[in-house]
């Protein structure tokens, strides 16, 4: 296998890669369904999603444009409907995949799939560990039971829990990382709220004024500090899109690459596509790819770059532990 996820403490802003990670990573979009209603959620309702047929050209293309890992999201990618068949294709060919679920779809032979082979990753949401609160969250009933049942039924070394922290659960960061240390859950990603600056939320104009401020930030990366030395050798705590970390490039139509689940890949999922959909239509991945890495020369806009130039760098060095 060409990659594989780093497990460790770490400080990062890219929603994609750790830091020290390499390879080449590609975001797939694979329908934009979803069974819940988080008012935080990014991807634009209604995008639909591609015949499963040309789904798997499109996993063929990335086997063949040497990708080292395709992280599959949504939406909620377990509704789609040829989620086993695309994971098939790419786990079989040593492509490392990670599997990003919301944890409340039972799904017998994914899961089967993914407890037999040694490159499927799973990433699984948890904003809080009060039952009533994760329905309130989510917008569904008994969601926080379903996804600890996910959580048992799976390969315990290949998970990974991410927190998306915002005003609605940032009291609850503490027990969720206590309740992933005990459950042996070898790492918990906690993420601040993104969005590409051009489409709209799911459920919002801008789920990014859900994110929380300065001072409660402060509040969190103190609270990090703590649980990181208490869960030493137990559990690894990563933060994502809060700091600029110095030696942190962007890597967008790169290394990184975003498919949404229409089929069209862009620099990343925060990148304002409007401006590259035209200019990369009819090509295959590896042409898209390589599109990309011949013509951008520079960061390309987003919603990063553009907080990145107002806040050049956040918080430096309060998160090393």
């Amino acid at each position: 296998m060409a990659t594989h996820s780093l497990v460790q403490d770490e400080d990062q802003f890219c929603i994609y890669r750790g830091v020290e990670s390499q390879g080449t990573r590609v975001l797939w979009e694979l329908t934009s369904a979803c069974n819940l209603k988080c008012e935080f959620c990014l991807v634009e309702i209604g995008r639909g999603h591609l015949p499963v047929e040309e789904a798997l050209v499109i996993a063929d293309q990335l086997v063949a444009a040497r990708v080292d890992k395709v992280l599959l999201s949504g939406g909620e990618p377990l509704l789609y409907p040829g989620a086993e068949a695309v994971i098939r294709r790419l786990s079989e060919s040593d492509v490392l995949v990670k599997l990003l679920t919301n944890g409340t779809i039972e799904h017998p032979a994914v899961f089967d799939l993914i407890r037999a082979s040694g490159s499927i990753e799973v990433s699984l949401s948890l904003p809080t560990v009060d039952p009533l609160e994760a329905d309130v969250i989510f917008g569904r009933r008994d969601t926080l039971a379903k996804i600890a049942a996910t959580i048992e039924s799976l390969p315990k070394a290949r998970l990974n829990v991410i927190c998306a922290v915002s005003a609605l659960n940032l009291d609850a960061v503490e027990a969720v990382v206590d309740w992933v240390a005990a459950a042996g859950v070898p790492c918990l990603s906690l993420t601040d709220i993104f969005k590409d600056p051009a489409s709209p939320a799911r459920f919002r104009d801008d789920c990014r004024d859900l994110r929380i401020d300065d001072a409660q930030r402060r509040t969190l990366f103190d609270l990090v500090a703590r649980k990181r030395a208490e869960h030493r050798g137990r559990l690894v705590i990563r933060t994502t899109q809060f700091a600029l970390q110095p030696h942190e490039p962007c890597m967008a139509g790169r290394t990184v690459f975003y498919i949404d689940s229409k089929g069209v890949v862009s620099p990343c999922t925060v990148t304002d596509n409007r401006i590259w959909h035209d200019a990369v239509k009819g090509l295959g991945v590896a042409e898209a790819i390589e599109f990309y890495r011949a013509n951008l020369s520079e960061t390309p806009p987003s919603s990063c770059s553009a907080r990145l130039a107002a806040e050049p760098v956040l918080f430096q060095g309060l998160l090393r532990a």
